[in-house]
């Protein structure tokens, strides 16, 4: 599923449940809307599960073509995917220091609704051909036409360009980038201090 200039970072798979606190957590209206994403049995989602199925139930109304580029793709790695994934790193300490920068796991069809979403910023902002690349309110109106709340985007103005995270409601991952190398978008997990913005520092 992967495509060009779409990385990855610290994505490895999980299993349901911490995809579904996650989905659950990122979601703007999940079952907000007469009958959406109820259980079968009907009333409000009351299981970790439930409400991660409410979420993407949700995602998959609002973003259609999204929905059915995923609609094959497994929720849970295979045992034999999985295994191996977090090999003990070659210098620990590293690691511990650098534990801020961690980032929740992204299952399977979480990440394919990440890299289609990122496909789509990609592609606008290939056709916005912004004149600043450090134009902030640009970049901003870029990811509000294509339908992202704009609570759910978070900017860092440097120098000379933006940095972007977009949280998308149901989908799981966190899309991030920057105008600087606008093809070159990371879909990720969640970072574990909150958010989808990469923290200045650990504590």
């Amino acid at each position: 599923m992967g495509m060009p200039g779409v990385r990855r970072g610290g994505v490895a798979v999980v299993a349901v449940c911490l995809g579904a606190v996650v989905a659950a957590g990122c979601g703007e209206e999940s079952g907000s809307r007469s009958g959406a994403g109820t259980p079968s049995g009907g009333g409000s989602p009351s299981t970790a599960e439930e409400y991660a199925d409410a979420a993407r139930a949700e995602h998959d109304r609002a973003w259609p073509d999204v929905a059915e580029k995923c609609r094959d793709v497994r929720a849970e790695p295979s045992a034999e995917t999985s295994a191996g994934d977090h090999p003990e790193p070659e210098n620990p300490k590293y690691a511990e220091n650098n534990a801020y920068k961690q980032t929740t796991d992204v299952a399977p069809d979480e990440l394919c609704r990440g890299e289609a979403h990122a496909a789509r910023i990609a592609a606008a902002l290939d056709d916005a051909a912004l004149a600043d690349p450090g134009d902030e309110r640009a970049v901003r109106l870029v990811l509000r036409d294509l339908g992202y709340a704009e609570d759910r985007v978070s900017t860092q103005v440097a120098a000379s360009a933006v940095g972007w995270d977009v949280m998308v409601a149901g989908a799981g991952p966190c899309i991030s980038g920057s105008t600087d190398f606008p093809d070159d978008i990371d879909v990720h997990g969640v970072y574990m201090e909150g958010g989808c913005t990469e923290p200045a520092g650990g504590h």
